[in-house]
């Protein structure tokens, strides 16, 4: 008996699929189809868009920061890493030379052969 349900549910979901599908096909098929599905996807997208600036409202409002306020906090660290990285970097170069420097006897004041800096 269960089996026997369990077949006629498979069924019965597999033709619905297959009736979806060939009805998702013919309007995509369709210029006006396409058009239709276009103007709701941005409707979607411009209604998300308005949620989410009214949500970052209401969460400022409360105190509580929102997705925005973390995103700028993410580029801010992502600029800070880069300068961080890069001032580390000529730190090291400028440490480099200045052992080259100490290394090197005949070189700087006082020194025979080197040429001035």
């Amino acid at each position: 008996m269960a089996r026997d349900e369990k077949r006629l549910r498979d069924r019965l979901r597999d033709g619905g699929v297959r009736l979806v599908s060939r009805a998702a096909e013919r309007v995509l098929n369709d210029p006006r189809g396409q058009e239709a599905l276009a103007r709701a996807v941005g409707l979607a997208q411009r209604g998300r868009q308005r949620v989410e600036a009214l949500q970052g409202r209401l969460m400022r409002a409360a105190g509580i920061p929102a997705r925005q306020d973390y995103d700028e906090l993410a580029k801010q660290l992502a600029r800070l890493k880069r300068k961080a990285r890069e001032l580390s970097q000529r730190l090291d170069a400028e440490k480099r030379d200045a052992e080259g420097d100490e290394a090197s006897p005949g070189d700087g004041p006082g020194g025979n052969g080197g040429s001035p800096r």
